[in-house]
């Protein structure tokens, strides 16, 4: 499994993954530790600062799941190491924090045919999906229709709220955990789940594929440039 981004997200996905015992785990983040990720990202501490959080993630874990194969990768996800990257992982964890990575790496995954978990959060809300190409609606199926500025922050410019990506990043695990054990039926594909702990209010919205989408209809080129701007793997 590849979660790209351990941060608000992938920190407690990552920790889930881990004690469900699932090897063969890989983190790949280019960042290092801030004072601003601790009150997210349960993984690091003060003692982290300046360090690779893939690194020390992976080291965390490994500490704590010794006969696990764990490994952590400095690197930022773009269009050149993406398929040596995914080859030999059943699916992608995608927990980076802007949108046009996840747009990026949704139509990676489409082309490759390889299941992607999906979550973003902004502030006291938070989305997830899954995607199982060939199956299910993709991203550029649900968010085409959205105005292209309300996507285009990011949790450094809107802010967020930790124990909403917690939260994420706990049913990002779930949903991981469901895809290796062949549980289709409990997974939010077509289907987007929608997380407000403001009001509180947690629904369920049935999404469709669309027989038009650049990217489920193949309309796009294999290799393509298309969202490689600001394409990044950082973490929430």
């Amino acid at each position: 499994m590849l979660i790209a981004g351990v941060g608000g997200l992938g920190c407690p996905a990552a920790l889930l993954i881990a004690q469900a015992g699932v090897g063969n785990l890989t983190i790949v983040d280019p960042d290092r530790v801030e004072v601003s990720n601790l009150h997210r990202q349960p993984l690091f501490d003060e003692l982290d600062l300046g360090q690779p959080k893939a690194l020390v993630a992976a080291q965390r874990l490994q500490e704590r799941f010794p006969a696990l194969a764990i490994k952590g990768l400095v690197a930022a996800v773009e269009e050149e190491n993406i398929e040596p990257l995914l080859t030999g992982h059943d699916l992608l964890v995608d927990a980076t924090d802007r949108i046009e990575t996840k747009l990026w790496l949704n139509d990676q995954c489409v082309r490759l045919g390889i299941p992607l978990v999906h979550a973003g959060a902004l502030g006291w809300q938070g989305q997830l999906c899954t995607v199982l190409p060939g199956r299910s609606a993709c991203l550029r199926c649900i968010f085409a229709a959205a105005d292209d500025e309300s996507l285009r922050s990011s949790c450094r410019e809107a802010g967020i709220v930790g124990p909403v990506v917690g939260y994420l990043g706990a049913r990002q695990a779930f949903e991981a955990l469901a895809l290796l054990a062949g549980e289709w039926g409990q997974l939010t594909a077509d289907r987007m789940l929608l997380f407000d702990a403001w009001r509180p209010s947690l629904r369920v919205v049935r999404v469709k594929r669309d027989p038009n989408c650049a990217v489920c209809a193949g309309v796009l080129p294999a290799r393509s440039d298309h969202t490689r701007k600001n394409t990044r793997a950082c973490s929430a």
